[in-house]
């Protein structure tokens, strides 16, 4: 039996959060936890669960969270909170381990950001990346420890997000998927699966006669061939169609199926896959991490313009001063601007 310590941040009555556009982080934090459980509930088995609160009546020093936590051995800690910032304009969802994590951590981190990422780009949200502090309840922690900041509190536009039940329900069931996942919990049955290929359902026998458009009606496909081909997850179960203007369904992919994009058509309403077309609404790109060599002030400086004339919201984080390298994420036609941009320059990437 796995044993998941669960942290909602702050707690009244003696510390409500971040407070702003009016909200409460000790309130937020409390109902993606309930969101986090009723996922894991419904979908996995093999686990049980302790929280700091459940309620926004009890508040507990840092110290007596982890020692709570280490007390009861657990297997996972995470933690729940909301950002904020003096800045309004600062936005964006990022996770912390401790600075001098175990390996473990680190592997948490990585899988919980993993199961994030979809839900980033599907709310176009700014990634702010996978971080390191030196917060209380990540430093006292003996086991796998986590620390979620979703959003900012202090931005208008994520506040009316963090007002939406089904915006917090996506990233609780991304936290709660990111944890089984690491745990190597035991799914309730077989349809909680994520297809890692695309799976085809036969033909149907019979099909109404349609109208092959002409070729000059067709829209035009930019193909990105092998190099610049990215990575798509199916929101739906959804078809795959015979032309790029999307007629002529030829059969289905699941939902969750896992699969590349070759090409787009104009203003990217359709992806090109193999044999076939989708609909670019139906999926949503996975992220990739992109390293770079080492960059110059000046390379950095052209980096950022470049993503921010391409209003690409990625973060581009550095590493190591002087000359550093630097790691950004990035999905979709994003990515592919990002590997043209960096092969167009000459800089090494991976």
């Amino acid at each position: 039996m796995k044993k998941i310590y669960e942290d909602a941040g702050h707690g009244l009555p003696n510390d409500p959060g971040a407070v702003g556009n009016g909200l409460k982080e000790s309130e937020v934090v409390l109902t993606i936890q309930e969101l986090f459980n009723a996922y894991l509930l419904a979908n996995y088995e093999g686990f049980e669960i302790k929280s700091t609160r459940t309620d926004n009546k009890t508040f507990l020093p840092l110290s007596e969270r982890a020692r709570r936590a280490n007390r009861w051995n657990a297997d996972v800690f995470i933690s729940f909170h909301i950002n904020s910032a003096a800045n309004e304009k600062a936005t964006g969802y990022e996770d912390f381990i401790y600075k001098h994590a175990s390996l473990a951590s680190e592997s948490l981190q990585n899988i919980v950001h993993e199961q994030v990422l979809p839900v980033i780009y599907k709310h176009n949200v700014t990634n702010r990346g996978k971080k390191t502090a030196n917060y209380a309840v990540l430093r006292m922690t003996n086991m796998p420890a986590i620390l979620t900041e979703t959003m900012f509190i202090s931005n208008p536009k994520d506040a009316q997000n963090l007002k939406s039940i089904e915006f917090l329900k996506d990233f609780a069931s991304a936290y709660a998927e990111g944890v089984a996942k690491f745990l190597g919990l035991k799914a309730k049955d077989s349809t909680h699966v994520v297809v890692s290929k695309p799976v085809e359902v036969p033909k149907e026998e019979t099909k109404v006669p349609v109208e092959t458009p002409k070729k000059e009606q067709l829209p035009k496909v930019t193909s990105l061939g092998d190099k610049y081909s990215f990575q798509v997850q199916a929101l739906k179960d959804i078809g795959v169609y015979k032309y790029a203007d999307l007629s002529e369904n030829q059969r289905t992919l699941k939902k969750d199926t896992v699969f590349s994009v070759y090409g787009y058509t104009e203003g990217a309403k359709a992806f090109a896959v193999p044999s076939g077309f989708v609909q670019a609404k139906d999926v949503v790109p996975l992220f990739v991490t992109i390293t770079t060599g080492g960059l110059s002030k000046d390379m950095e400086t052209e980096f950022r313009a470049f993503l921010k004339k391409e209003q690409i919201g990625s973060e581009l984080n550095l590493y190591v001063k002087g000359n550093p390298s630097a790691t950004i994420e990035v999905a979709g036609l994003d990515l592919v601007k990002v590997k043209q941009f960096l092969d167009k320059k000459d800089w090494y990437y991976k």
